[in-house]
């Protein structure tokens, strides 16, 4: 799954390394985004533009937006199956920028530790997601969206048996083209290859949902060594 994730890009900074992309100027950066939370995410409607999304996608014929914590992942496979997902999945495609995400490993015992995974040359990326409207009997709206996850790389085996869906730079447009066919998606959603990415040991103050600081993602010894550590 991914259930917490970092952009920790100033809105220049993401704007030179995702450029076929808008980014609103004033995004901030976040290093430990969870679920619930407002998030960034592009949407092409019907032109690219960057909107503000809440983190667990609550599907129009839910009573009660709390549903929306039950979506905040979105497995590949069965995407155009599930009753949340499949009508989002034909027309409301999303890109939402990320420069991390974290998993944390089970050893031999608890606590399980974070890990945060990243490209090696640190650059910004593109999640698969998809996103929705919900409507109150007041009149009010919620945008809700979710990541859509994946079989893991090599990589990510390591620490987890799911992954984030990452879309590469050629896939960005037509994923979020509400005309790419049906039949071209799946492909997109194949895990990229673990060469361009490492992930680093970090602080256990990840693990509480409510903290935002730089010093999260600065790399930490895990308190065991990472060899004895179980692999899925």
């Amino acid at each position: 799954m991914c259930g917490r994730f970092t952009l920790t890009k100033e809105a220049k900074q993401l704007a030179r390394e995702m450029p076929d992309l808008p980014v609103e100027p004033r995004l901030t950066p976040r290093y430990n985004i969870a679920p619930s939370q407002p998030v960034a995410a592009w949407i092409r409607d019907p032109a690219p533009r960057m909107e503000v999304f809440t983190w667990g996608l609550i599907p129009p014929w839910a009573k009660d937006p709390a549903f929306g914590m039950k979506c905040i992942n979105a497995r590949s496979e069965t995407l155009p199956e599930k009753a949340a997902f499949k009508t989002a999945y034909r027309r409301k495609r999303c890109v939402i920028p990320a420069d991390g995400w974290y998993e944390w490993k089970r050893g031999s015992g608890p606590p399980p530790h974070p890990v945060r995974f990243r490209r090696r040359d640190d650059r910004a990326f593109g999640f698969a997601g998809l996103w929705e409207e919900w409507h109150d009997k007041e009149g009010g709206m919620i945008l809700s969206c979710t990541i859509i996850t994946t079989k893991p790389n090599a990589l990510a085996k390591k620490i987890h048996p799911r992954m984030p869906a990452i879309l590469r730079e050629e896939d960005l447009a037509p994923w979020l083209d509400p005309n790419t066919p049906l039949r071209d998606l799946p492909w997109m959603l194949e895990a990229v290859p673990s060469d361009d990415f490492t992930f680093d040991w970090v602080s256990t103050k990840v693990n509480r949902a409510g903290v935002e600081s730089p010093d999260l993602i600065v790399p930490a010894a895990p308190g065991e060594d990472p060899s004895q550590l179980e692999l899925f």
